[in-house]
């Protein structure tokens, strides 16, 4: 073995960073970052949702995946992936293979990802996710059904949340609407934000 190809294998069997990304169903772009320790994780994450890996061992790499969210992973085998602006998510993909970038540029076609188990009813019943028009006018008007912006952490950007409970202390009972099968959590109602009323996703 030559000198290039034993530093090429040695590269190879290196632990790098891992970067998710792929579009929904709806073509939104997704993207985050997984550190070498998850790598097998969110390998395996990334098969179950559809999405593509690309590992972070070049420079030009871990400049744009310093420009992306730490992932997430779920008990599930799944990861919460956020969304990305378009123009990042394509200089990333462009890192890909043409197979495998073909894969990350194709919506993710709805499947077991359409319905969510409402915990407000015993999580024996199923709802669609709701819509837009499902908004609350004001805070005094919360209700189940409802649509907040909710966060996991001051660099985690802010995503759309369905209110599943509404507990005697004032929390709120959340499902993310994107994530449908990643567990439900609870925020104090001053940890969310509301939409507009006249709200329509884009």
């Amino acid at each position: 073995m030559n000198m290039s190809a034993s530093t090429a294998a040695a590269r190879a069997s290196l632990p790098y960073p891992i970067v998710l990304l792929g579009r929904d169903d709806s073509g939104k772009a997704h993207a985050s970052y997984f550190s070498a320790t998850d790598g097998h994780s969110a390998k395996k994450a990334a098969g179950l949702m559809g999405m593509v890996t690309l590992r972070a061992d070049t420079d030009d790499i871990r400049a744009l995946m310093a420009k992306i969210p730490k992932g997430k992973l779920f008990d599930s085998g799944k990861a919460f992936v956020p969304f990305v602006k378009q123009a990042l998510f394509k200089q990333l993909a462009a890192h890909l293979p043409e197979e495998e970038r073909m894969i990350a540029d194709r919506p993710r076609s709805a499947t077991s990802e359409t319905v969510v188990a409402s915990e407000a009813n015993g999580g024996g019943q199923a709802q669609a996710p709701v819509k837009p028009s499902q908004l609350a006018e004001d805070w005094s008007k919360l209700k189940i059904g409802n649509l907040v912006l909710a966060t996991e952490g001051p660099m985690e950007g802010w995503f759309e949340a369905t209110i599943i409970e509404i507990k005697s202390n004032g929390a709120l009972r959340l499902k993310w609407r994107d994530y449908l099968d990643t567990p439900p959590f609870d925020r104090p109602i001053a940890q969310v934000a509301m939409l507009h009323p006249k709200y329509v996703e884009a």
